[in-house]
């Protein structure tokens, strides 16, 4: 008896492969984007409790954390890091711009007043 591979078995099961790995890397960033938004957390709350930040960069030190775990929310737990996702990356980077002119905006006129 020959022994026949099926081409077509072996190219399914080198995309389930292919999947599997795909699926343990993603698994990987997840973990990874957990653990650093959890330190972070730590962080900003040490940081506050402690008084080792002063007063007057507390407010900007919050914020940038908070950005930073933005970024790891929608990058990675949105998986707007996956082809496809231009549309909703787009809208939010209009969203964001809106939001940081009113910010401005707002600002300005508190403190011209």
């Amino acid at each position: 008896m020959a022994n026949h591979s099926n081409p077509e078995t072996s190219v399914h099961r080198s995309e389930a492969l292919q999947r599997k790995l795909a699926f343990k890397e993603e698994r990987k960033h997840h973990n990874v984007s957990f653990i650093m938004m959890i330190l972070l957390t730590l962080i900003a709350f040490y940081a506050i409790w402690s008084d080792k930040v002063a007063d007057s960069f507390a407010v900007l030190f919050i914020l940038v954390l908070a950005v930073v775990q933005v970024f790891f929310q929608l990058y990675i737990w949105m998986h707007l890091s996956h082809k496809g996702h231009d549309f909703p990356l787009w809208g939010m980077a209009a969203g964001i711009l809106v939001a940081a002119i009113t910010v401005v905006g707002i600002a300005g006129m508190i403190w011209t007043s």
